[in-house]
């Protein structure tokens, strides 16, 4: 079969089953397609809820015994996909009507490792991607382009190869590192992903102000060592944006320590 949908959730029992639902009601879905849930140590009654899904042969659920955080998370899941493709889609995200068919047809007919579908905000429809930035694009594409919000589908094999980073809200960092490694990306304008821009619950991208600084600043790190180089040559004003906040993040990593030990 062609799809593997990882959805990660944690403690958000009714928004994952309304993700899980938006693929189930997609045409033939169980033709072409399983659905990997992976309970990030939820306390709620997440695993119960999603008992009546289980029924499903190409549905299943794997539970962590704490809370590892959304690319762990996502990583199990990546892990034990057994399909051609992993589609990673968060517990807030809906697949699209019809999003389905456009996408088996997508990979069915061109040969990529890696495709981006555009992403639209589930209130009021506004496009949360550059649509002229879409076809086949390289490292160098990334490097000049801030993108948006994208439904990243990737081939299995390397995904497993390649798993995405612990760095929380540096998903990026994967995708950067198989662009410069010679994966083929498409990135296409259809917007098959509809995204809650307003949802509290989003695994990823959570920073609580001077509480997370520290992370943010590792965060800023890692990617400056790993693209900084190629950024600078690419894009100098993403380059110097990414040294300030970095600057502005160790002031309040700093101020964290001092607070913590006072």
């Amino acid at each position: 079969m062609l799809f593997s949908f990882v959805i990660p959730t944690y403690n958000r029992s009714e928004k994952v089953r309304r993700a899980i639902d938006s693929i189930l009601v997609q045409p033939n879905w169980s033709e072409c397609s399983e659905i990997v849930i992976v309970d990030d140590g939820s306390t709620d009654n997440t695993e119960n809820s999603l008992q009546h899904y289980l029924k499903h042969d190409q549905i299943r659920l794997i539970k962590h015994d704490t809370n590892g955080g959304v690319a762990k998370a996502k990583n199990t899941g990546i892990s034990n996909a057994l399909n051609t493709y992993v589609v990673l889609l968060d517990s807030d995200d809906l697949l699209n009507d019809g999003g389905l068919a456009y996408l088996k047809n997508l990979v069915l007919n061109n040969d990529y490792d890696l495709f981006f579908c555009g992403t639209k905000a589930l209130a009021g429809n506004k496009l949360l991607y550059d649509p002229q930035f879409n076809g086949t694009k390289t490292y160098s594409d990334l490097l000049r382009t801030s993108v948006g919000e994208y439904l990243p589908v990737c081939r299995t094999t390397l995904l497993k190869d390649n798993l995405l980073s612990n760095l929380r809200g540096y998903e990026s960092v994967t995708w950067l590192n198989l662009a410069k490694n010679g994966s083929k990306l498409y990135f296409d304008r259809e917007a098959i992903r509809l995204y809650d821009e307003d949802g509290d619950d989003r695994l990823s991208n959570r920073f609580n102000g001077i509480r997370n600084s520290i992370k943010m600043r590792d965060g800023y790190r890692f990617y400056l060592n790993e693209f900084g180089t190629d950024l600078k040559n690419h894009n100098y004003k993403e380059y110097l944006k990414i040294r300030i906040k970095l600057s502005c993040y160790n002031i309040l990593g700093f101020v964290q320590l001092k607070l913590e030990h006072n």
